[in-house]
């Protein structure tokens, strides 16, 4: 194999390197942004529920 040849597999490589990290750093931020979405997602629902327990909603929401 050439000089050449092994350089340009180094660089691929290096390549491949760089992007299964980016991929992993983007699956950890993905799964954060899921565990936040899940809390935002609680939040509302105890706020619906509240919202909708008040005797004077109606009042409220007009």
């Amino acid at each position: 194999m050439r000089q050449e040849d092994r350089l340009i597999i180094n660089e691929i490589r290096e390549m491949v390197k760089v992007l299964i990290e980016e991929n992993e750093r983007l699956a950890n931020t993905i799964s954060e942004l899921k565990e936040e979405q899940k809390k935002l997602q609680e939040e509302i629902r105890i706020q619906n529920i509240v919202l909708n327990s008040l005797p004077f909603r109606h009042e409220i929401l007009n």
